[in-house]
Order: structure tokens, then sequence, then C-alpha cells
């Protein structure tokens, strides 16, 4: 849980917290794809996950989604479509790209 690290002492999320900037700047691990679960029990980070142009995250809203259209939910398509597509609109606002998302099911 990704997000339980973006917190400071009274539970607040940072917008630069130092331990996943320590992580993402750290020489060896800056070496390895970061995946970051952006949640937790207070918060939902998908797309704005504080990615320090290295973290990548589990995209949570595409899991949602095909998890209702392989149920059989009417009128997923479009959402389907942007899901598969990489998710821009969770994404794109932040200026990471579709390879940030972690497609899973």
């Amino acid at each position: 849980l990704g997000t339980c690290l973006c917190r400071d002492e009274r539970g607040n999320l940072l917008d630069d917290p130092p331990l996943i900037r320590a992580i993402a700047k750290h020489p060896v691990l800056r070496k390895v794809k970061l995946i970051a679960e952006p949640w937790d029990l207070g918060a939902y980070q998908v797309g704005s996950f504080p990615a320090y142009r290295k973290w990548s995250e589990w995209n949570g809203a595409y899991r949602d989604i095909v998890r209702r259209f392989v149920k059989g939910e009417e009128g997923l398509k479009s959402a389907l479509a942007t899901r598969l597509s990489g998710s821009q609109d969770l994404y794109h606002p932040s200026g990471r790209k579709p390879f940030n998302s972690i497609n899973f099911v």
C-alpha cells in the first residue's frame, strides 16, 4: 500500500513524500521497475501517486472495469476502451504515459 508511505506523522498526504522520493533516486533501486499500489484505507491515488519519473502504479480502475465487463455488465465499451488504451484520463493530467499504468485483473 504505497499511499501509506506518502503520509506525514498525522496521516496527511504529502506532495513530496521523502521515502518514495529516496527509493526512486536510490542508486540500486532506481535501476529496477518500481510499482506502487497507489491506495490505502483513506486515499486512492491512481494516476496521481508521486512518481518521480520512476514509479509505475497498479491500475485499479482497469481491474474494476475489466471485471465488470467480463461479468456481462452493459454499457462499458467506452470505459473498457479507455482502460485498454492506457487510462489517459488518469495518467495524462500529471504528464505520465500509458506505461506508468500496470494493468491487472
